[in-house]
This record gives C-alpha cells, sequence and structure tokens, in this order.
C-alpha cells in the first residue's frame, strides 16, 4: 500500500513522533509511506530515513490557507495514496477542509490521539468539530477511553473506529546516564511539556511534601514550555532548588529515564502518553493519574498505581511503599518490562495498523 502520514510540525515527542516511528515500522513490513509536516519548525532534527514533504502551511491562517489546502490536494493526487492518516490536532482541519474543497478520494483516517470532548470549549467549537469528524472515513484512537469519548461527540464514528495503541520499543542497546550523574537518593522523573495539563503544580507540591517528610529523594523535570517561569518560582518558594533539575527538552530521555527509579505523571488531561510505555520498557515503574488511557496499561500494584483523584497524600504513600520496599519496586518494573515485550512493542503495532488500513481499503 501507498500510505500518506499528515503531521502537524516535526517534533521531538508526542503524536509526531509516534507517527514517524509508525511509518518506519510500515515501510519495513513493504508499504511506501510519505510523511507531509504542516509546519515549519526551527528544531527539525529527526533522525528518521523518511520521505518527508513539506506543506508550508501557516498555522494563523489554519482556517483559510487556501494556498495550503490545494498543495495537499496536489500531493494526494499525484501520489495516488492509498490511505491518507491525520495525527492529531490541525492535520484534522487541514485534510478535511482539503479533501471539502477539492475532493480527493483516499480515505481519511484520523488517529485520535487524546480526549478530545476536554478540549471542547462550547457549543460552536464542539458543532465544528464535529463536522470535521464527519468527513472522515475511518477513526483510530489511541486508547479505548478516548474511543469512547469520540464516539460521545460524534456518534457516527461508533461503527467506524477502533483503538489501536501507541507502540515503543526495548531500548536495551540505549545506556543510562553515568553513574556520576546519578544522585544516590531515589530519584522521580516526569517527562512532559509544561502546559497546564500536565499539572507540574501539584507535582512540584507533592514532591516538596515528600521531602519535607523524608528529607531525600530528587525530582527531575525534562521538558520545557510557556509555565517554565512560573514552575521555576514555585520550587524558589517552596525552597527545594536544590532537589529539583530542569532539564529542558533532551534528545537523551531513555537515558534520563533509565538513570531515575520512578515515574511521576499526574496529569489533568491525556490520552495515552508515550513515555508511560518508554518508562516502563525501562523498568521504570510508574505512578499517575487515572485519565485517558493510563489506567488501560498502569495496574494498580502490578506495575505502578493510578490515582484516581488529585491526591497529594495518596501519591506520596505509593512514593513511600516503592522507595521502601526494593523488592516490590523490582517486581512491577519487571511486570512493567514483561507487558511492553508482549503487547506494546512497534513493529507489532505497526502490524495492527496495516491489517486495518487493508480493512478500510477493502
Amino acid at each position: 500500500m501507498k500510505i500518506l502520514q499528515i503531521i502537524q510540525k516535526p517534533e521531538l515527542r508526542g503524536a509526531e513522533i509516534f507517527a514517524c516511528q509508525l511509518s518506519e515500522e510500515l515501510i519495513k513490513l513493504g508499504h511506501q509511506v510519505d510523511v507531509v509536516y504542516l509546519f515549519e519548525h526551527k528544531n527539525f532534527d529527526l533522525s528518521f530515513s523518511l520521505s518527508y514533504i513539506a506543506l508550508g502551511a501557516v498555522q494563523e491562517k489554519r482556517f483559510f490557507d487556501f494556498k495550503a489546502y490545494r498543495r495537499l490536494r496536489d500531493i494526494i493526487k499525484q501520489g495516488k495514496y492509498d490511505v491518507v492518516q491525520a495525527n492529531a490536532s490541525d492535520t484534522l482541519k487541514y485534510a478535511v477542509i482539503s479533501k471539502v474543497l477539492y475532493g480527493w478520494k483516499a480515505p481519511l483516517i484520523f488517529r485520535n490521539a487524546s480526549k478530545m470532548g476536554d478540549f471542547m470549549k462550547n457549543g460552536l467549537h464542539r458543532s465544528l468539530n464535529r463536522f470535521f469528524l464527519k468527513k472522515c472515513s475511518y477513526f483510530i484512537s489511541v486508547c479505548e477511553n478516548c474511543r469512547q469519548d469520540l464516539i460521545a461527540l460524534y456518534k457516527g464514528a461508533s461503527d467506524r473506529s477502533c483503538t489501536i495503541t501507541i507502540g515503543t520499543y526495548p531500548f536495551e542497546e540505549i545506556p543510562s546516564l553515568p553513574l556520576n550523574s546519578k544522585p544516590s537518593e531515589p530519584v522521580f522523573i516526569n517527562v512532559s511539556s509544561f502546559v497546564p495539563e500536565k499539572n507540574h503544580e501539584f507535582l512540584l507540591r507533592l514532591f516538596s511534601g515528600y521531602f519535607t517528610n523524608h528529607k531525600q529523594g530528587y525530582l527531575w523535570l525534562v521538558g520545557d514550555g510557556k509555565l517554565r517561569n512560573n514552575l521555576e518560582q514555585l520550587v524558589s518558594k517552596l525552597g527545594i532548588g536544590e532537589r529539583v533539575r530542569f532539564w529542558g527538552y533532551r534528545k537523551d530521555v531513555i537515558s534520563i529515564i533509565k538513570s531515575s527509579d520512578i515515574m511521576l505523571m499526574p496529569s489533568r488531561v491525556e490520552g495515552l502518553p508515550g513515555v508511560i510505555l518508554e518508562a516502563l520498557a525501562c523498568g521504570v515503574p510508574v505512578i499517575a493519574s487515572a485519565v485517558g488511557g493510563i489506567p488501560e496499561i498502569i495496574f494498580n500494584n502490578e506495575n505502578g498505581y493510578c490515582v484516581e483523584k488529585e491526591d497529594e497524600s495518596v501519591y506520596i504513600k505509593h512514593l513511600n511503599t516503592l522507595v521502601e520496599n526494593d523488592a516490590l519496586r523490582k517486581r512491577l518494573a519487571q511486570a512493567g518490562k514483561d507487558l511492553i515485550y508482549r503487547e506494546y512493542l512497534m513493529p507489532h503495532i505497526a502490524k495492527r495498523f496495516a491489517e486495518q488500513y487493508k480493512i478500510i481499503v477493502g
């Protein structure tokens, strides 16, 4: 098959990186895959041997970017693709508007990577997104929770959708950081952009509460974003500046995760964060909020803990359990690795996508 993947912009994390990983695996299976990215990006340095096509879209004009809509039509018609997949966010808008205006025939699949309902601002916003969804041929959701949320928004997705999760890799060949880079005390890690949905202020306060009681531990924050200054000020206010490290955006995220002991993800909104799969693959147990698809992969006392409410004391309780019980932490870490190897390795996930594409085209 000939497949076109549409991503928003070249990124180091998130839906874009998964689409590129998926494309590489599909090529290994014998398919031809091109990747269109909508917007230019100053940090375009992805280590993928893929055929990239720059659309030259302008994000501020995404509802009337007619030059980009026409270029997308030309790309799809000239490429004679069997399947076009829009991967989250603005890719849905561009693909649908181009298809409506210019009538290209390839099936349009929307990969739903989050709970769309969590981002609906008002009735007009819901109606607009419902219009976009109606123009899609099929929907592939990152988790069942997200699929059900999509159906609640657009009931027509009920019999034209399935759930195929993201995948990850074993990372056996990637070393952890040098020993002199890792503290002797427990290291807790969070990998995410500094945006309100990721709930970093709560994370800092719960870590401060843990450190106040136990006088040990470090918190590593990998990522960056618009809230960084606010978070740095909160760290100073809480008096934990020597215990919190801001790593910024990194290309060696796996090495950093491997050098940590526990992953903390108290997000308010999620689809299925790839970093959780990466942590499990690295043998790092996870304590996370029970949102999105997280409860579909993190099981209490098996490979980590899911916390139902934003309760600092519950997070600290689970931290205590894992820090103080080395045997339990190792058991959970091994169970997480086993789960990844059994169900979530990228070659297996890519085969599921390829099989679903064949059904849609057929």
